[in-house]
């Protein structure tokens, strides 16, 4: 049985074949007859008693009142509110503008009975998942309860002076920690063929252990229990796969895995690059910025790599770049560049994965590798002509400065 078993009586499978309930205001008994996911299963003191600005209703038609006071946080299409009694979840509540366009809320309304069904999800401590719907007096689903996850976002990792202040005492190492905890989880995702379409870096969340948590979780594409899938219309530009920019039909089209990689490889650019987008650079003819990132992501204006006509934006970002192992920089290279116009050639998650792993290994035993700040570039090799490495090239020593004599670049 699910983890939401004991909260909610029986699990959300066996909802599966469960008609919505009758239109009747009559008070339900604290336990349904049928064994459904009420409000009085899940909060141990019963229905709360305050003055209520929204009634809401579960399965059963047992009310539960949420006021102003309740309220989180509020977003692109929903509120969300906490419940008295159960800090461990929290409800969404679709806006009204939402539920007034009755092809876009039937849409949610199928996904969210869907995503209740997908056990195996809503077990996932790290997901915000949709546990059980909510229902408005007429009985039509306007919102969920769904798992409170905590952490920082993405965004507290750009910079180095920021990462300092979240996470005092990270260095690198716990960058590249959270980047393979990020991709183990994206890779999990896939093989129950949800697939995340957003990569807005606030839909993940960060604790103090490392460990990532997803939510804006019904934005996600799923399999539907009818055949086919869900899809979204939802996308965050600067993190999106080009053919979608360049091309909105295909919005309207399900989202493939190889659009997941592309956004997966920009986030775990992101996350190792204190912030940097990949597509940001630096003209040294014109000796400024060029572009946005929007813009250069969607006519594939990449810095990265020989031959580019273009650099990384001044400051110590190529420190930071060369010490990233080299086969990885190759992986994030080939999605950038070649990958920008043939998906195929986006380095996959397995392999993401594995070069992460990698980068892992090499920073337990170089130390210079997990500096948020370094002042000097990776110590070049010369090489002999048996092909074996020979000594650093003096031009590439390491200074010796003191770190705390270092000016950050951000």
């Amino acid at each position: 049985m699910g983890i939401f078993s004991a909260l909610f009586g029986k699990t959300a499978n066996n909802q599966k074949n469960k008609p919505v309930p009758a239109k009747s205001q009559k008070k339900q008994n604290s336990t349904s007859s049928q064994g459904g996911m009420t409000w009085n299963n899940m909060l141990s003191s019963g229905i709360q008693e305050k003055s209520a600005s929204l009634t809401v209703y579960d399965y059963d038609g047992n009310p539960l009142q949420l006021t102003e006071a309740d309220q989180k946080n509020s977003g692109g299409e929903g509120i969300i509110y906490g419940i008295v009694g159960k800090p461990g979840f929290l409800i969404k509540i679709y806006k009204d503008d939402i539920q007034n366009k009755s092809e876009k809320i039937r849409d949610i309304r199928k996904r969210i009975l869907d995503m209740v069904r997908m056990q195996q999800c809503s077990s996932m401590k790290f997901l915000a998942w949709p546990c059980m719907p909510v229902f408005n007096r007429q009985k039509d689903v306007i919102g969920f309860v769904m798992r409170k996850v905590e952490g920082h976002s993405f965004l507290s990792l750009r910079g180095c002076k920021s990462v300092q202040r979240f996470f005092p005492n990270w260095d690198r190492s716990d960058l590249a920690r959270v980047a393979l905890d990020y991709i183990k989880k994206l890779r999990e995702l896939t093989k129950h063929n949800v697939l995340v379409n957003d990569f807005n870096p606030s839909n993940f969340l960060i604790d103090k252990k490392g460990y990532v948590s997803f939510i804006d979780c019904d934005s996600f594409q799923i399999p539907s229990s009818n055949g086919g899938v869900h899809i979204t219309k939802t996308f965050f530009p600067s993190h999106c796969a080009p053919e979608l920019l360049c091309n909105n039909q295909l919005m309207n089209k399900p989202r493939t895995i190889h659009q997941v990689e592309f956004g997966a490889a920009l986030t775990v650019f992101n996350i190792l690059m204190l912030g940097l987008h990949p597509y940001n650079y630096y003209d040294p003819h014109r000796k400024s910025a060029c572009g946005t990132p929007d813009e250069n992501l969607k006519q594939g204006r990449c810095p990265l790599g020989i031959g580019s006509d273009c650099r990384l934006p001044e400051g110590n970002w190529y420190n930071l770049w060369s010490y990233l192992t080299g086969t990885l920089k190759g992986g994030l290279i080939m999605t950038f560049k070649d990958g920008h116009s043939d998906p195929s050639k986006r380095i996959s998650l397995d392999d993401l994965e594995k070069e992460l792993e990698k980068l892992l290994y090499e920073m337990s035993r170089f130390q210079d590798r997990c500096d948020l700040n370094p002042d000097h570039p990776k110590p070049k090799l010369n090489w002999d002509p048996d092909g074996n490495p020979g000594k650093k090239n003096a031009s590439t020593q390491p200074f010796t400065q003191k770190r705390l004599q270092r000016k950050h670049f951000w």
